[in-house]
């Protein structure tokens, strides 16, 4: 069970995140996936069945001390203003879920109950959306 704060400061946890239907997880853990989230996220919105969640992710395990946190936060939310990206510090929800270390983008899959349909990597192209598509429940 994970509970982690979005960048707007608002807490999700694991049963919240999951559970009213498919979840579409945008994860990334370098600079770089912000942006990338942000074209999957346009790209999804109009290929995803009703209902289903599309939340970002965010590793953060890598970010040099010396960076204040809500430098991290503030930028995340003026880049992503419609989307929760949840903060994982610590990149324990991040593994967990199944993420690839080192990639700049990921998208994965999840059932209602959490379980992982399928992830793919990479930057958002027409046959990655097509996978990704493909993997939700219809």
């Amino acid at each position: 069970m994970f509970t982690l704060e979005d960048q707007f400061g608002r807490t999700h946890r694991q049963a919240e995140v999951f559970g009213d239907g498919p979840v579409v997880v945008l994860a990334g853990a370098q600079r770089q996936a912000p942006d990338a989230m942000l074209r999957w996220k346009h790209a999804l919105r109009t290929r995803v069945p009703e209902g289903t969640r599309i939340i970002g992710l965010s590793n953060l395990k890598r970010l040099p001390f010396f960076v204040p946190k809500g430098v991290v936060t503030k930028g995340l939310a003026e880049q992503l203003p419609n989307i929760p990206v949840l903060c994982d510090w610590k990149g324990r929800v991040y593994a967990d879920l199944g993420f690839p270390a080192g990639a700049v983008i990921s998208v994965g899959v999840f059932s209602p109950s959490g379980d992982g349909l399928g992830i793919v990597t990479g930057e958002h192209a027409e046959s990655r959306l097509s996978e990704v598509v493909a993997l939700l429940p219809h």
